[in-house]
């Protein structure tokens, strides 16, 4: 795309840059502005939840008119909610099976939580998101930053296992309504499973599924250029 002007970015810790030693110029939204020669804004945060990602991205478009927005996806077992005096709470659970320590996130983990919710939230949110961007004639490009759940992956070994909830194709209600829509999924198409030692050059050393390191960012930028470049 030629002559833009402004590109928004959201996400959650691999778009904030985490784990750069100087995010905020070696991360990819840096990157892709500075290819486009255009001004940008970057509104991801650490332990961002899909919920928060979509209604913050939607609370900035509602005032703001970028070109293109590049919006990444995450972990579909984050969540988000609200409390009885209305104070927005987010859960950034990775590994619920790992939370021992907070009686309430257990709670919720455990007798509430499954895979399947997660996954069908996280297309909910990809459904709701895109639909806005229609509605608004919002011109984006979505990424997913989520090695950990392989239900995104392939849905229909997991579906078949709750009793006609997949419907005739066992990929989940929300999915079915996004067909035509394909969030890039960054790990198995670009960067890699981290737990290939082939593709640890993409990652940043130390912490189990770490973040992606310079030369990651600029796979992904690489990547973000093309998608925008094709909308």
């Amino acid at each position: 795309m030629k002559n833009m002007k402004s590109l928004f970015f959201s996400g959650c810790s691999y778009t904030f840059g985490d784990e750069l030693d100087d995010k905020f110029n070696k991360r990819f939204s840096k990157l892709v502005s500075d290819h486009y020669e255009c001004s940008h804004f970057n509104m991801a945060e650490c332990g961002y939840s899909n919920d928060a990602i979509v209604r913050k991205s939607i609370k900035y478009l509602e005032s703001n008119k970028p070109d293109v927005v590049v919006i990444q996806f995450t972990v579909i077992s984050r969540v988000e909610y609200f409390t009885n005096r209305g104070q927005i709470q987010n859960w950034a659970v990775q590994y619920p099976r790992a939370n021992r320590g907070n009686t309430n996130v257990n709670r919720y983990y455990i007798s509430v939580y499954n895979k399947i919710l997660g996954c069908e939230n996280f297309w909910k949110n990809v459904f709701l998101f895109d639909s806005y961007c229609k509605s608004r004639g919002i011109k984006y490009v979505s990424l997913v930053a989520d090695h950990f759940d392989p239900v995104l992956r392939r849905p229909e070994k997991h579906y078949h296992i709750i009793n006609g909830f997949g419907d005739h194709n066992n990929i989940g209600y929300w999915k079915t309504l996004c067909d035509g829509i394909h969030p890039f999924f960054l790990h198995y198409n670009l960067l890699g499973d981290v737990r290939d030692s082939s593709s640890w050059s993409n990652y940043t050393h130390g912490k189990n599924g770490g973040h992606p390191t310079v030369k990651g960012h600029q796979l992904i930028a690489e990547k973000v250029i093309d998608l925008i470049d094709h909308i």
